[in-house]
């Protein structure tokens, strides 16, 4: 119910309403898309679906963590009236955050077909990384929600933080310019992995080796479990706070 609130009232009073959750990814698309595909001319099959496929995984995670982000101080006045587990208010947040996902995700299949690529198998192995994402989203908006509280600054660090993380994930452009000592290092980067290995299934045909699922596994588990222990660390005396 949390969850569904959230996401109704997101656009309440805007003339366009629920379009926008798609008008927002697709405008961002259309101007990458541009620049890339026809004024610099990256050399990528089925360039449209790889940049949109890239933009809605990112953006489920940048509108996932920023809407956790400031969940617990959205809700206060609930939070201090009424006595219940307020990691729910994060979970709601961010789950508010996956009803815009798979919104997105229709569009993208309409791009698939419109392509002409054929359906693979694979392409069903697609739910586990959505699910790793979203635990990854999970665990870091439990960690912003409680910093946040408590330091304002943490905001405008994230909107930094953000804005590295586009430029320094594929999203439009492939692994192959990235110089190869610096893979590893790049490959940190939990969200690079998801986006990648998700192309993999619905460009490439085929399902990433069972060693880099089960690493996209650890990841999300990790970051979760470190989310988790934080918030249950520091949201002990939050409603004061608030």
């Amino acid at each position: 119910t949390l969850a569904l609130t959230e996401f109704k009232l997101r656009y309440h009073g805007s003339l366009l309403g629920y379009l926008w959750t798609l008008i927002k990814p697709l405008m961002l698309f259309g101007v990458l898309y541009v620049v890339f595909s026809i004024l610099m001319r990256f050399p990528i099959e089925n360039y449209q679906v790889y940049l949109l496929l890239g933009i809605i995984l990112w953006n489920f995670f940048a509108e996932g963590t920023s809407m956790g982000l400031a969940s617990l101080l959205s809700k206060s006045s609930l939070i201090s009236k009424v006595n219940f587990p307020r990691i729910l208010v994060v979970v709601a947040s961010t789950f508010s955050t996956l009803i815009t996902f798979v919104i997105n995700f229709l569009v993208f299949i309409v791009f698939l077909v419109w392509s002409d690529i054929p359906f693979s198998s694979s392409m069903l192995f697609f739910p586990v990384y959505v699910v790793a994402e979203y635990l990854i989203i999970l665990g870091v908006a439990l960690l912003l929600s409680v910093l946040f509280v408590r330091f304002r600054d943490v905001s405008h660090i994230w909107e930094i933080v953000l804005q590295l993380g586009f430029w320094l994930t594929p999203i439009f452009y492939t692994i192959e310019i990235v110089p190869v000592q610096y893979h590893s290092i790049f490959y940190l980067n939990p969200m690079a992995r998801i986006i990648w290995y998700s192309r993999t299934l619905f460009l490439g045909g085929h399902i990433p080796s069972l060693w880099l699922n089960f690493l996209v596994v650890i990841f999300s588990v990790i970051i979760l479990g470190c989310g988790f222990l934080v918030f249950r660390w520091l949201n002990k005396n939050i409603v004061e706070q608030l």
